[in-house]
């Protein structure tokens, strides 16, 4: 069986770990982008760095509260990864 061919039957199987897949990836990459880019994911990211939790802490909870919907896109993606059959 070709690997065009596997990757097919996966897909067809677990559609929704595909549509998790996604979701987490789209919310992991924007957590990346806002520590890459300007302040405050910059300070979070040079805070935790330094291994300074107490102020890297509330720049993470400013990320979470300032960007639900990406936490949300990380959470559903893991559970819809993770279910059961």
């Amino acid at each position: 069986m070709s690997f065009a061919a596997r990757l097919g039957d996966a897909a067809t199987r677990r559609p929704l770990a595909l549509v998790g897949l996604a979701f987490a990836a789209a919310g992991v990459t924007h957590f990346y982008q806002w520590t890459d880019g300007a302040a405050p994911g910059r300070q979070f990211s040079d805070a935790l760095g330094q291994g300074n939790y107490a102020t890297a802490a509330p720049e993470l909870v400013a990320y979470a509260t300032g960007h639900p919907a990406y936490v949300a896109a990380v959470v559903v993606g893991v559970a819809l990864l993770f279910r059961g059959e």
